[in-house]
């Protein structure tokens, strides 16, 4: 199932602007208030989320303007590193997510969603899919994953967005939200290095006493990274994705005529409305060159996801949505040693809530006009706030 143009990119947000002007790189304003340089090629993206001449950690180190920063180590989470540091720490999380044990994560995934709908079914119509199903799903998966306990996750929620929001929280509540998460699995470490429980802090204490990779300092960092990642891109991409289907209904129609085209709906999605419209920045450690253009050493460079995911180079009529797209080798989850730990817990969920969605409610459709729903502005990922939903 196809349309001739893809979903269209609702406005408002920071990171969007013109990074689809046409031209390999673009200069665009970045989240610190500096202009910096947005790649929008995939070839040109996948070269910079791979070259070390672009750091990671280097971005988040105060400086004065135009001069380098030196890479920080392992006291940062994980995209806020570089390898080798970023490596060993990857390394010790990757085996939770890789696509065996995710697939035997797939029934309780399942489980999660049909529970969820089913309330949803007894409160509705109408109902808000984000606080039903989209926020709820991911929260619920990353902390059984990690052993956080059900009474705590709506701390945890509150806590993670207020991490990653652009505007609205001050530094101080950030710092405290941030302390906050901090004690917590400090205190969730103690209790299962003290009795320990078949959950992942459990598994990374084994690693840290059998093969001292990590520290416990760096065990509880991972666990914070895995709790704000495994939530907030999630719950943005898939209320997106719900969106984009209701508003182009006859898509929205072939996913509940054709269940087996879920996986690759489900990547089409990710592709063509991605949450995090520009991935997190780089910093250039010496004078480069991209696509021709001169990057001089201490600028910031971020890759637009939204603008290469539609590259004509890569991709065969770029924008045009293919639920049936096989060849589609998107950058959503980036490239490279950042590539997302977590994307096939992420696909499970999308695949499991879409499948169920369009299963038990065929006639789904908006509560209210496209243009009223509101989109978020103040955080690094972009979704809508509410989405109202009614069958």
């Amino acid at each position: 199932m196809s349309e001739p143009t893809g979903p269209a990119e609702p406005g408002g947000h920071p990171l969007i602007n013109d990074v689809r002007t046409p031209g390999p790189v673009v200069r665009a304003r970045m989240l610190s208030g500096d202009v910096g340089y947005a790649v929008t090629r995939a070839a040109d993206a996948q070269h910079v989320l791979c070259d070390p001449a672009f750091s990671s950690a280097a971005t988040f180190l105060p400086r004065a303007p135009a001069e380098p920063r030196e890479p920080v180590g392992s006291s940062r989470v994980l995209f806020e590193m570089d390898p080798p540091e970023h490596t060993r720490l990857r390394r010790a999380v990757a085996q939770a997510f890789n696509r065996r044990r995710v697939e035997a994560m797939r029934a309780g995934i399942e489980e999660v969603v049909d529970g969820l709908l089913d309330e949803t079914a007894a409160g509705g119509p109408p109902a808000d899919l984000v606080q039903s199903l989209c926020a709820p799903l991911p929260l619920t998966d990353i902390c059984e994953l990690l052993g956080v306990p059900r009474e705590d996750r709506d701390s945890f929620r509150g806590w993670a967005e207020t991490i990653m929001a652009l505007r609205g929280s001050s530094p101080q509540e950030i710092d405290r939200a941030r302390a906050a998460i901090q004690r917590y699995f400090v205190d969730l470490v103690a209790a299962r290095r003290a009795e320990p429980a078949d959950d992942l802090v459990s598994e990374l204490l084994m690693v840290r006493d059998r093969e001292e990779r990590i520290t416990e300092a760096e065990l509880v960092r991972l666990a914070i990274t895995l709790l704000i990642a495994g939530h907030g891109p999630t719950m943005n991409q898939l209320a997106r994705s719900v969106y984009a289907l209701l508003t182009r209904p006859e898509m929205y129609a072939a996913l509940h005529r054709d269940p087996e085209l879920v996986a690759t709906a489900v990547e089409e999605l990710l592709r063509t409305v991605p949450s995090v419209p520009v991935g997190t920045p780089r910093l250039a450690l010496r004078d480069v060159e991209i696509g021709g253009v001169p990057i001089p050493a201490g600028s910031t460079v971020a890759v637009s996801s939204l603008a290469a995911n539609r590259d004509p180079a890569l991709f065969t009529d770029p924008e045009v949505t293919d639920l049936g797209r096989t060849d589609n080798r998107h950058l959503t989850f980036g490239y490279g040693p950042h590539f997302c730990v977590g994307a096939q817990l992420a696909r499970a969920e999308m695949q499991t809530a879409l499948a169920a969605l369009t299963r038990r409610f065929p006639d789904l459709r908006l509560a209210v006009p496209p243009e009223s729903i509101r989109w978020r502005t103040d955080s690094l990922f972009h979704g809508p706030v509410e989405l109202p939903v009614t069958w």
